[in-house]
C-alpha cells in the first residue's frame, strides 16, 4: 500500500526501529525489495536520488515504484532522495511521489531554510511529506568532523521549515567506506532530544552493527542504503559466472532480483523493522 513518509516513520519513531530506504535503479531492484519487505512483513521506502537519474530516469522509474507500492501488502513510501532543486522536487510531486527530499546542506543556513520552506509549502499542498538535510554528509574518504549537524541550528531549522524528517551529519558518509566510520552518537542523542521528529541516517552501506543499533535506538527512523545493493548484485553475478562459465549464459534478471532481495532483507533485519508492517 502506498503511504506517506510521516505514516511510515511514526511507528518507527515511537517504537525505536528504522525503516530501510533503498535506492532502486532497476526493475530487479524493485522486485527484490518488495519480495524482502513482504516476506519479512516490513514497511519499506523505495527511493531514487537525483544523481541517479542518468541511469534510472525519474519519469521512467516513477510508474514502476508507484505500481509496486500500490500492489504491495505492506506499507511503501515512494521518496525522492537528494533532490537538488525546487524544480526537481516539484517534478517528483507531480509524478506521484509521497515524499521528497530537498538537499540544501551545502547552502548557507538561511538559504537552506528559504528553499526548504518553499519545498515544504508546495509539498504540503499536495499532501506530500518533506525530508531535508542539515550539516554535511560527506563522501567516502573525506573528513567530516567539522560539518556535524549543530544542535541549536537543527532546532531553528526544523521550526522554520516545517519538515517531517531531518537528515543529519554525525560522521556518516555516502558510498562504500574504506574504513568503518565512528559515528557521534552523543550528538545524535542531543539532536533527537532537542527536536523529537524522525531523524535520517544517510550513508548506510558500511556502518558498523554497533553504530546502527545505537542509531535506531536513539532517534534514527530512516536509513538510506544504496551502495550495498549494487555491490551485492555485482558479487552474485561474479560468483555465477565463475561457477558456470561453460554455459555462456546465466539468468541475469533472476540473479539481480535475488541479490537485491537478500541484501535488502539483511538490512531490514538489522534495522529491526521486520514484523512491523
Amino acid at each position: 500500500m502506498l503511504v506517506t513518509l510521516s505514516e511510515i516513520l511514526k511507528d518507527a519513531n515511537e517504537r525505536h526501529y528504522a525503516v530501510g530506504a533503498f535506492n532502486c535503479l532497476s526493475l530487479e531492484n524493485v522486485m527484490g525489495a518488495l519480495q524482502a519487505a513482504e516476506e519479512l512483513r516490513a514497511p519499506i521506502i523505495l527511493q531514487l536520488a537525483e544523481v541517479q537519474f542518468p541511469e534510472a530516469p525519474l519519469d521512467m522509474m516513477a510508474p514502476l515504484y508507484l505500481h509496486a507500492a500500490h500492489k504491495a501488502s505492506v506499507p511503501v513510501c515512494v521518496h525522492l532522495d537528494h533532490g537538488q532543486s525546487l524544480e526537481t522536487c516539484v517534478r517528483a510531486i507531480r509524478l506521484g511521489f509521497t515524499s521528497v527530499m530537498f538537499d540544501g546542506a551545502a547552502l548557507p543556513f538561511d538559504e537552506n531554510v528559504a528553499v526548504t520552506s518553499e519545498v515544504a509549502r508546495i509539498a504540503k499542498a499536495a499532501d506530500v511529506d518533506v525530508e531535508a538535510e542539515l550539516g554535511k554528509v560527506g563522501d567516502s574518504g573525506v573528513d567530516t568532523a567539522d560539518v556535524f549537524t549543530d544542535v541549536e541550528e537543527s532546532v531553528r531549522f526544523v521550526q522554520a521549515t516545517g519538515i517531517d524528517a531531518l537528515a543529519i551529519a554525525i560522521g556518516n558518509l555516502h558510498g562504500h567506506y574504506v574504513h568503518t566510520p565512528q559515528l557521534n552518537i552523543s550528538r545524535l542523542i542531543e539532536i533527537h532530544e532537542a527536536n523529537r521528529l524522525p531523524l535520517v541516517l544517510h550513508g548506510g552501506s558500511g556502518t558498523s552493527i554497533e553504530d546502527f543499533k545505537a542509531c535506531i535506538h536513539n532517534g534514527i527512523c530512516k536509513i538510506n542504503v544504496a551502495t550495498a545493493i549494487q555491490r551485492g548484485i555485482m558479487k552474485r553475478i561474479t560468483e555465477c559466472l565463475a561457477q558456470k562459465p561453460e554455459e555462456g549464459y546465466i539468468p541475469l534478471k533472476q540473479v539481480m532480483t535475488d541479490a537485491s532481495r537478500d541484501v535488502i532483507a539483511d538490512h531490514i533485519r538489522l534495522f529491526e523493522s521486520d514484523g512491523k508492517a
